[in-house]
């Protein structure tokens, strides 16, 4: 049977088309003039695909007419099916009335409807969370009577009826946290509070966070001037240690990307379920197996090994050196540069003078070795000395790696 021209797929009707240009007849055989005005048409058509955005794709979901019995499994056992049950929502909740439309737009609807408060009180709550560390309730993942009871319930009642209020603009609430005087406090310790508030429960200070795993990478791209901020699009293949990609389960090559994508946000590296990104993992990203409603923070060697020696975070080191030696002239100057584009902050007198130090025992050394000068700065501004290109790629690598960096204060 023959398909219609509707029913074939863009790419399908686009095969289809160059097979009948590449096939005009006979006519066009004896016709020389014919056959190139075709070519030529066909290279425009090319021409004007290639200025389209790409196709985004997604997978859609159809409801079956008769659903499919579902089963209490017995001890868990999708093979020792137990009693027939019906799809329903909790009870404590307010009812569920599907009617005549769709069952998952009623379910959206029930969802979000003014009766239903837990909706914007969960949402809420991770946004807080998000921002401060932990919810107001510290149970993001429970809001039942096994999960801690929120230490401002007011607060997160008020929050709850603004979003709502507000058409349900994260946007609206995030700036309503961000500009708080609760957001805006210093980190500092309070002695006063280490027994009475040790977990900050009453938010007497803003809590000290570290970056989350893409956030980490992001920075450091960053201040080095190689970020790429392109939204959207597919996900990359950033460099990563070698030998990592042996380890995938289907032995697929790691093509690193080698323009401009290299350097994208980390929202959009490729996350190989069998070999995860190693620098993900290092820094706690959750995987992709298990729905996760925050992040574990831990603090291991590896990653300050991860953020010394990885490839990205060295090309971020020398990216941020070249940086430097372009913005700024003289020694003071380019330290109080590269200082303030990793911090924020001018540095200390002490800090100041071990960096001084620092610099000088890198240049001594490298001098000596001018083979690992070259292969730490590869990239040597115009009219710059190579080691001394080299000296300040191994300081901006000393400070990627503080804990302040990393670190939201």
């Amino acid at each position: 049977m023959r398909a219609r021209a509707e029913e074939l797929t863009e790419i399908e009707r686009d095969e289809l088309t160059d097979w009948f240009l590449s096939r005009p007849g006979p006519a066009a055989d004896k016709d020389e003039a014919l056959k190139e005005k075709l070519t030529k048409v066909r290279e425009q058509i090319r021409a004007l695909q290639a200025k389209l955005p790409e196709t985004a794709q997604a997978y859609t979901m159809i409801e079956r007419d008769v659903p499919e019995a579902a089963h209490i499994a017995l001890r868990g056992d999708w093979r020792a099916p137990g009693v027939e049950v019906q799809g329903a929502t909790p009870a404590v909740l307010h009812e569920f009335e599907p009617g005549p439309k769709p069952l998952r737009l009623a379910f959206a609807e029930w969802l979000v409807s003014p009766k239903n408060p837990l909706t914007p009180r969960v949402t809420v709550n991770r946004l807080w969370q998000e921002l401060f560390g932990s919810g107001l309730v510290r149970t993001s993942n429970d809001f039942g009577t096994q999960g801690e009871k929120p230490t401002h319930p007011e607060l997160l009642d008020w929050m709850a009826a603004e979003f709502v209020e507000s058409g349900w603009s994260r946007k609206h609430m995030l700036r309503l946290m961000v500009t708080s005087a609760a957001y805006r406090q210093a980190s500092n310790a309070r002695p006063e509070l280490a027994e009475r508030d040790a977990d900050n429960k009453w938010l007497a200070r803003q809590n000290r966070l570290r970056l989350p795993a893409e956030l980490i990478r992001d920075n450091a791209l960053a201040v080095s001037g190689l970020l790429y901020p392109e939204v959207g699009g597919k996900s990359v293949r950033p460099p990563q240690p070698a030998g990592v990609a042996d380890l995938m389960y289907s032995k697929k090559p790691w093509d690193e990307e080698q323009g401009p994508e290299r350097y994208r946000r980390g929202l959009y590296i490729f996350f190989q379920r069998t070999s995860p990104y190693p620098m993900l993992v290092n820094f706690d990203a959750p995987t992709t197996l298990v729905t996760a409603v925050g992040r574990e923070r831990s603090n291991t060697p590896l990653q300050a090994l991860n953020l010394l020696n990885d490839p990205v975070f060295l090309e971020a080191a020398q990216a941020l050196a070249a940086r430097t030696l372009q913005e700024a002239d003289g020694f003071g100057a380019r330290l109080d540069r590269i200082f303030r584009l990793c911090l924020s902050r001018p540095p200390k007198p002490a800090e100041k003078d071990r960096l001084a130090t620092f610099f000088d025992r890198q240049r001594e050394v490298l001098r000596n070795e001018p083979e690992a000068a070259a292969k730490i700065a590869p990239f040597v501004p115009p009219g710059e000395d190579p080691t001394e290109v080299a000296a300040w790629t191994g300081v901006a690598r000393a400070l990627l790696n503080l804990d302040a960096f990393i670190t939201r204060e």
